[in-house]
């Protein structure tokens, strides 16, 4: 069969069976143009991939007809305007790249979710070529126009994480102290408010601490000092817990993703990594029970 006259046979062209199309693959073909409104008549469709070209116009309303869409894929090309109505029904949508484009508004709430931080990607980062970027709930990923990406939801829950690290940190220091607090309630000597362990002990912790409460052998001067100890804990897990990550133009977030156009997976590039975290960790344990 002559390649002209099937169109199955055509180049990025994929069909099934019965000869409809279920995948066009024309990424990085030099494209250029705008994309067809006649798109919507292929119903069987499954993947459209037209990253990396010349594509200029809006993204088509008959898009949101295509309900066996499942990748729509137009990144690093020229297309304007806002996000046609229709998105939203796209129910088997697992991979939507729109990055690299010049795209406003909001992008609809979509209907499934995607299975990594790769699956929705859209310029809704900062600074973007607009005064706002683009708007993007079911995002997973932010770029901006530096082509610097990030998660678009924090990646760990530091709050819980950083209480954690806390307490984990003070338990080991009361479990290291516990003969030093066995010797302090069991001790019948009384040593003299002005002897030179006790004014060094108050000087090293500071004579206005409430941590200076752990040197009295009065169980509720100890009671004060642990719940005091326990909200400040509380309290630094809620501030970082809170400090979510915000996308805009006064924030001092580093993108540690890129997401290029000959790859349809995000890359990594942060300098943190667990054996980072691993020293880290020993270094401030060493350091709280120095």
């Amino acid at each position: 069969i002559d390649e002209f006259n099937n169109h199955c046979e055509w180049h990025g062209v994929v069909c099934n069976e019965v000869d409809k199309v279920i995948k066009l693959m024309l990424g990085n073909g030099g494209l250029s143009g705008r994309i067809s409104d006649a798109i919507s008549h292929l119903t069987s469709i499954e993947t459209l991939d037209l990253h990396d070209n010349d594509l200029k116009g809006s993204i088509p309303s008959g898009i949101g007809k295509l309900v066996n869409l499942s990748s729509f894929i137009v990144s690093y090309n020229a297309i304007t305007g806002t996000i046609p109505d229709g998105f939203d029904s796209l129910s088997n949508l697992q991979l939507l790249h729109l990055h690299g484009n010049l795209l406003r508004g909001t992008v609809p709430l979509l209907a499934s979710k995607g299975g990594n931080y790769s699956s929705f990607i859209s310029d809704c980062g900062s600074p973007s070529v607009f005064d706002s970027p683009l708007d993007c709930p079911s995002c997973t990923m932010c770029c901006n126009s530096q082509n610097e990406c990030d998660m678009a939801e924090k990646k760990t829950d530091f709050g819980m994480w950083s209480s954690v690290f806390i307490g984990s940190a003070v338990f080991a220091l009361l479990i290291l102290a516990a003969p030093l607090v066995k010797e302090i309630f069991t001790s019948n000597q009384n040593v003299p408010a002005t002897s030179n362990a006790a004014s060094n002990e108050h000087y090293t912790i500071g004579k206005d601490s409430v941590y200076s409460f752990f040197l009295s052998t009065s169980v509720t001067a100890w009671i004060f000092a642990i719940a005091v100890l326990a909200t400040q804990t509380l309290c630094f897990g809620f501030f970082i817990d809170e400090a979510s990550l915000d996308f805009g133009d006064d924030r001092m977030w580093q993108y540690s993703f890129s997401c290029p156009p000959n790859n349809l997976n995000c890359r990594d590039n942060s300098d943190v990594t667990a054996f980072g975290w691993i020293f880290f960790a020993l270094f401030g344990f060493f350091y709280l029970t120095s």
